[in-house]
């Protein structure tokens, strides 16, 4: 994306180990942030103001927790996964539940939702937080971090 190296980033102390150790470099948050400002496609947490944004430029899709401090973006998390998000839900979750993050394209508390997520040609449904209104899902740290790779792990080893 134009302009991605002049985005300035401020890696938390916290963070810089977390993304060495997941093989998140500078250029995938720079693109995420990028992405984020060119299409506003973005969550915001409507506690602590923080947002989190994704991008997907080949088969690796990138999550990034950051706030804007002046002209440079504190980071304070970053996660990827390689599922497939099958965007468009036309199924109600089995629950009821509404999320801490706001879609900031729409304005609304994110709910949830089962979406279907495809990877290695098979497809699943899940219940994960989403737009009721643009229909883009969420994924958390968690659930990339653990429950996805634990995923994608088990149908690699098929």
């Amino acid at each position: 994306m134009q302009g991605d190296r002049e985005i300035r980033l401020d890696i938390s102390v916290e963070a810089a180990p977390v993304l060495e150790a997941r093989g998140i470099r500078l250029e995938d948050i720079r693109g995420v942030i990028g992405f984020a400002n060119e299409t506003g496609n973005l969550y915001v947490h409507r506690t602590s103001g923080r947002c989190l944004a994704y991008f997907t430029p080949s088969t690796a899709t990138y999550w990034v927790e950051f706030d804007r401090d002046g002209d440079s973006y504190r980071i304070y998390t970053a996660y990827s996964h390689r599922m497939e998000i099958l965007h468009g839900f036309n199924m109600e979750a089995k629950r009821k539940e509404t999320a801490e993050w706001t879609c900031m394209k729409c304005d609304r508390p994110l709910e949830l939702a089962t979406v279907k997520l495809k990877y290695m040609e098979e497809t699943f449904g899940v219940d994960i937080p989403a737009c009721p209104v643009c229909q883009r899902i969420f994924v958390s740290e968690q659930d990339a971090t653990e429950k996805m790779a634990l995923a994608e792990k088990m149908l690699e080893d098929k």
